[in-house]
């Protein structure tokens, strides 16, 4: 049966893969030149190119005057949010603001709306801070991936959507996730896909890296493998709060406890202490 579905599906799972890459968005203007700002550290300019795109400043005042930003009082000026974030932290927002560009404008295979993946993407940037500051590292390319991850759950909506009930029986035939049962059938994972769309938008060559160490999890003494173990426990540990259970994001990608085991303690002190 598993052969059968997969067969009739992967023609179609195969050109929804190629249709979303070629029709990814191109980052608007003013948004690739903020980012490009921010990659020669001018913090002044990337402020002035984000004003010139009301939408992007907006967006840029709203999540940063979320509580879990910890600013006591409101902050409108852009000049002064990139002033206050630094380098790291802005360019940080700037790639939370990529993965709005490619929201869904409904959900279907997750049972989730755009405010509930917003949460998601805020909660997982705020305990990845406080897991570098543990980890004494604050490198652009460590800071700012975990904002775009989410972005591989968008990936999973948009390439399954229009099989779901066949991708569902998959799932109950073989208990799979989704990222699985994607490799299965077109020899593609999510974050292969992922890492296409990031290439797209220009992002640089060690936050690539950095997520191809996420995606293999590569074992290895660099610190990308050290990091990409605490990305796979964060990952896990946010989606398997009630709300993403229910969700069904909780079967997004497989967890792997050997994988995690080295620093689950280390993560468990620094997210109680958050």
């Amino acid at each position: 049966m598993f052969y059968k579905i997969k067969d009739k599906i992967l023609p179609m799972i195969k050109n929804k893969i190629e249709n979303y890459i070629e029709n990814i968005p191109a980052l608007p203007k003013n948004v690739k030149e903020c980012a490009l700002y921010l990659q020669e550290g001018d913090l002044h300019n990337a402020a002035k190119s984000a004003l010139r795109d009301p939408a992007f400043s907006y967006y840029l005042v709203t999540l940063v005057n979320k509580p879990i930003f910890g600013f006591r009082n409101e902050i409108k000026d852009i000049s002064q949010i990139f002033g206050i974030l630094g380098v790291e932290k802005a360019t940080q927002v700037v790639n939370a603001y990529y993965v709005k560009l490619i929201l869904p404008k409904s959900w279907k295979l997750f049972s989730i709306t755009n405010s509930d993946f917003q949460a998601l993407q805020t909660a997982l940037m705020y305990h990845w801070n406080k897991i570098l500051e543990y980890e004494h590292q604050n490198k652009i390319s460590l800071v700012s991936v975990i904002s775009l991850l989410p972005a591989s759950i968008i990936v999973c909506e948009e390439i399954f959507e229009d099989n779901m009930e066949d991708v569902k029986l998959l799932k109950l035939q073989k208990d799979l996730s989704y990222d699985e049962i994607l490799f299965k059938i077109s020899g593609y994972k999510l974050f292969d896909i992922f890492i296409i769309v990031c290439q797209k938008w220009e992002l640089g060559e060690e936050s690539i890296k950095f997520i191809e160490y996420i995606s293999k999890k590569i074992e290895d003494e660099t610190v990308f493998s050290q990091l990409a173990r605490y990305i796979h426990l964060l990952m896990f540990y946010e989606l398997s709060k009630p709300i993403y259970i229910e969700a069904g994001l909780n079967d997004f990608i497989e967890f792997d406890v050997e994988f995690v085991q080295s620093v689950y303690e280390k993560f468990m002190k620094i997210v109680d202490n958050s």
